[in-house]
C-alpha cells in the first residue's frame, strides 16, 4: 500500500521506467519496480522565464519613462553636436590638410623690378579617396623659416578649387609686391648656393565639405633641388678678335649655365668680371639671361684688358701653372651687375655678385676658334691673308 505521504513527494504521480537486466525477465537489485531515474531539465526552463521576465520588466520600464530617455537624447545631442561639428570636423580637416604633401613642380620669377617681381608656382594637392573638398580663395604667403618671428617677403593669392584626389593647383602673380627684401635676398641665397633650400609656405582658407564647412590653415615647408652654385659651369668656346668690334668688344664666346632648380629666373643682361686669381682681367656680359631648369647655352661677349694682362704676365702665369701642364687656362667669373630693361635689380645683384663661377678652356680650343673666326671674318685683313694662305695651300696640295 503506498504511503498516503508520498503524494506531497514532487514527482511521485509522474511516469517512471523500469530498468531491467540484461537478461529477459529478470528484474535486478530485488526491487519489483527496479531502479528510477528521472531525468529534468529545470535549468532551461528557469533561463526562458529569466529572460521573459526581464524583457516584461524592461518594457514596463520603457512605458513609464520613456520621456525621462527622450530628454536625455535630446540633451546628449544638443551637446555633441556642437561639439562634434564645432571641433571635431574642422579637426579631422585640419588634419588632412597636415598630411598632405604641397609638391613644387615648378616656380617661376619673371619680369624683375626693383620692388616688384612676377611670381608663378605649380603645385598640386591630394585629399582621401571619396572626399571632395572645395576651397575658398586664400593668400600664400612665402616666408623664410630660419627667420624669428616669420615675415613674409612676398603675398600672392590661390584662386577657389574643388578638391577631389589629386588636384594640380597653379598660383601666379604679375607685379607681385616684394614685401620683405631682405628675407627675399636670404630665401634666393639659399636657393642659388646650396645644393637643396627650403621653401616655406603658409595661408588660411575656409573649406566646404557638403554643407559643412571649416578654417583651414596651410603650413607647409617644402625642400627643393636649388642651384648648387651653378655646378657645372662652363665656357664652351671662346675666340679672340684682333681688333675690338663695334662694341668694343674684343672676346666672344658661348657659355653653360646649368640650372639644378625647378625654378625659372628672368635675371635680364649679366655683366661678369673675367678674372684670373683675384686679379680682373676683364669682363663679359651675357644678354637677357633666362635661366630655365637644365643646362642653358648662353652667348657672352666682352673685353680683355690685354694690357694689364701683359704687365702682370708672369703672376698670371705662374697661377696658371697647373692648368698649363694640361693645355688648359683657368677663368673665373663673379657678378657684377644685373640689369633688366636698363634699370639694376640689386636683390639679383646681391647674391650674384659674391658668386664666383671657375671653368678651364682649351688652348687649342681657344687658338681654333680663333682662327676660325679670323677666316670668318670678311672685313679683317689679316682675315684675308689666311684664307688667301689656306687657298695657296689648298691648290698646292691638289697640283702635287
Amino acid at each position: 500500500m503506498v504511503n498516503e505521504k508520498n503524494e506531497f513527494v514532487i514527482g511521485f504521480n509522474r511516469n517512471i521506467s523500469t530498468l531491467t537486466s540484461k537478461h529477459d525477465g529478470d528484474v535486478s537489485g530485488g526491487n519489483q519496480w527496479g531502479e528510477i531515474v528521472h531525468e529534468e531539465d529545470i535549468g532551461s526552463s528557469e533561463k526562458t522565464t529569466w529572460r521573459e521576465n526581464k524583457t516584461r520588466v524592461f518594457k514596463k520600464h520603457w512605458k513609464r519613462f520613456w520621456c525621462c530617455y527622450l530628454v536625455a537624447i535630446v540633451i546628449f545631442l544638443a551637446i555633441f553636436l556642437p561639439i562634434f561639428f564645432l571641433i571635431a570636423i574642422p579637426a579631422i580637416g585640419q588634419r588632412i590638410v597636415d598630411n598632405t604633401d604641397l609638391p613644387i613642380y615648378g616656380a617661376e620669377i619673371l619680369d624683375p623690378k626693383p620692388n616688384r617681381i612676377s611670381f608663378t608656382l605649380h603645385t598640386s594637392l591630394k585629399v582621401p579617396a571619396g572626399l571632395r573638398i572645395h576651397t575658398d580663395p586664400l593668400d600664400l604667403n612665402l616666408f623664410n623659416a630660419d627667420t624669428a618671428p616669420t615675415e613674409p617677403y612676398i603675398s600672392v593669392s590661390l584662386p577657389a578649387y574643388n578638391l577631389k584626389g589629386k588636384t594640380d593647383m597653379t598660383v601666379s602673380q604679375n607685379d607681385t609686391k616684394i614685401l620683405n627684401q631682405p628675407e627675399f635676398i636670404d630665401t634666393l641665397t639659399n636657393a642659388v648656393y646650396n645644393d637643396k633650400f627650403t621653401l616655406s609656405a603658409k595661408g588660411s582658407t575656409v573649406g566646404h565639405l557638403g554643407n559643412l564647412k571649416a578654417r583651414l590653415t596651410l603650413n607647409k615647408n617644402v625642400e627643393l633641388q636649388g642651384l648648387d652654385k651653378l655646378r657645372g659651369f662652363s665656357i664652351e668656346s671662346a675666340r679672340l678678335l684682333m681688333s675690338k668690334d663695334d662694341n668694343g668688344d674684343n672676346i666672344l664666346g658661348t657659355a653653360i649655365l646649368p640650372n639644378h632648380s625647378v625654378f625659372t629666373f628672368a635675371l635680364g643682361n649679366v655683366t661678369l668680371n673675367l678674372k684670373s686669381s683675384d686679379l680682373v682681367v676683364g669682363q663679359a656680359t651675357i644678354q637677357d639671361v633666362l635661366l630655365r631648369p637644365g643646362d642653358n647655352k648662353v652667348s657672352l661677349r666682352g673685353i680683355l684688358n690685354m694690357g694689364l694682362i701683359l704687365e702682370n704676365l708672369e703672376d698670371i702665369m705662374e697661377y696658371q701653372e697647373e692648368a698649363l701642364r694640361n693645355g688648359e687656362i683657368e677663368l673665373s667669373a663673379s657678378g657684377n651687375s644685373t640689369t633688366y630693361n636698363g634699370v639694376h635689380i640689386e636683390y639679383y645683384e646681391k647674391f650674384l655678385n659674391n658668386l664666383t663661377l671657375t671653368t678651364r678652356v682649351s688652348i687649342l680650343a681657344v687658338l681654333g676658334d680663333t682662327l676660325q673666326g679670323l677666316l670668318d671674318d670678311s672685313n679683317s685683313s689679316i682675315g684675308d691673308t689666311l684664307r688667301n694662305l689656306t687657298g695657296k695651300l689648298g691648290n698646292t696640295t691638289l697640283s702635287k
